[in-house]
C-alpha cells in the first residue's frame, strides 16, 4: 500500500532536504509548522544550499551531520540551537533518510524538529545551585559521567577534588547567614577562576565544593593542589567585609574502571584530614580573630 499525505497535517516542524553529490544539501521545502517556527516562508528558503542560508560554521556542522546520515543510511538524533529560530531556541532534531529503492542511495532527508527549550531550561535549573549558579551535585555527577565516557575512548584519567570552607559556622554566628552566603559565593567564583579549560567546579551543599581537574596522575594532582593551597593562603578576603577565609582540600585520581563514588570518598577523606590539621593548629580565639 502506498501512503501519501500532506506534511502540513503534522504539527511539528519538518524540513525536506535533497541530497546532491559532494554531498551537498539543498532545502526542498518545509511544512507550515516549520514556517511558523522560524518565521520564514517555504518559498524564501526552497532551493537554497545550507551555505546559502546559514552561518558558515553552522552550515559546516550540519553538512557533516547530514553526511553521516547519508553514509550510514540510519536515522540520527541530536539537540541543537536553531539558528533560523528568532529566539535561538533549543530543538531535538531527527534526521530520517529516504532511500531510493533502485539505487539504494539516500536521496532525501526528512528533518523533524521538536522545540525543547522549556525542557532544557527546566533541566538546567534542576542541575544548578541557586546560590552560586554553579552546577549542583546532580549537575556535577552528570558532568563526571560524561567525562568517564570520554575517558573510555581517550584512556586519559582525571582527578576529583573535595574543597571545604573552614569555619563557615563561625562566620554565620559572628556576621549572620548573609555573610555566610557571601563567603560561599566568593569561594565559588574564586574556585572557578582556578579552573583550566575542560574543568568543572560545583557546589554540592553547605560549605562543600567538588572539582573535576584534568590531572591524570597523583604527582600532577599534588602539584595542582599545592598551587590551590598557596593561592588560598595568599589571601581569600571578601572586599568590604572583615573576613579572611581559608579552605581545606583533598583529591584523588580517577582511572578507567574506578567507581566515581570511591574516588570522591578518598578525596573527602583527604580533605577532612587536612581540615582536622587546620583545626588543631588554630585556637577558638584565633578563629574568631580572623572573622572580626
Amino acid at each position: 500500500m502506498e501512503l501519501t499525505f500532506s506534511l502540513n497535517a503534522i504539527q511539528v516542524p519538518i524540513f525536506v532536504v535533497d541530497v546532491e553529490p559532494g554531498p551537498r544539501f539543498r532545502i526542498f521545502g518545509m511544512n507550515r509548522a516549520a514556517e511558523k517556527e522560524i518565521g520564514q516562508s517555504c518559498e524564501s528558503l526552497a532551493g537554497l544550499l545550507f551555505e546559502d542560508c546559514l552561518a558558515p560554521h553552522k552550515a559546516r556542522m550540519l553538512t557533516d551531520r547530514y553526511a553521516v546520515c547519508v553514509r550510514s543510511r540510519q536515522s540520527m538524533h541530536f539537540d541543537e540551537i536553531g539558528e533560523m529560530s528568532p529566539n535561538q531556541d533549543w530543538y531535538r532534531t531527527t534526521l530520517s533518510p529516504c532511500v531510493d529503492e533502485e539505487t539504494g542511495k539516500v536521496v532525501r532527508i526528512l528533518t523533524i524538529c521538536q522545540n525543547i527549550t522549556t525542557t532544557k531550561r527546566l533541566a538546567k535549573a534542576a542541575f544548578k545551585d541557586v546560590l552560586t549558579s554553579l552546577p549542583n551535585r546532580r549537575g556535577f555527577e552528570t558532568i563526571v559521567d560524561d567525562r568517564c565516557d570520554e575517558a573510555a575512548h581517550s584512556h586519559v584519567g582525571f582527578s576529583l577534588v573535595v574543597v571545604d570552607i573552614n569555619d563557615l559556622k563561625a562566620i554565620n554566628d559572628t556576621h549572620g547567614h548573609g555573610a555566610g552566603d557571601d563567603a560561599i559565593r566568593f569561594v565559588g567564583a574564586w574556585l572557578t577562576g582556578f579552573l583550566l579549560p575542560g574543568e568543572t567546579v560545583a557546589r554540592v551543599g553547605g560549605d562543600e565544593f567538588h572539582m573535576m581537574l584534568e590531572e591524570p596522575t597523583p604527582a600532577r594532582l599534588t602539584h595542582r593542589l599545592d598551587r590551590l593551597r598557596e593561592a588560598a593562603a595568599a589571601g581569600l578576603e571578601i572586599q568590604q567585609m572583615p573576613i579572611r577565609l581559608s579552605l581545606s582540600a583533598g583529591g584523588s585520581v580517577w582511572h578507567l574502571g574506578d567507581p566515581v563514588a570511591s574516588i570522591l570518598s578518598a578525596a573527602d577523606s583527604a580533605m577532612y584530614a587536612e581540615k582536622d590539621s587546620h583545626r588543631r593548629k588554630r585556637s577558638p580565639a584565633e578563629i574568631l580573630a580572623s572573622l572580626s
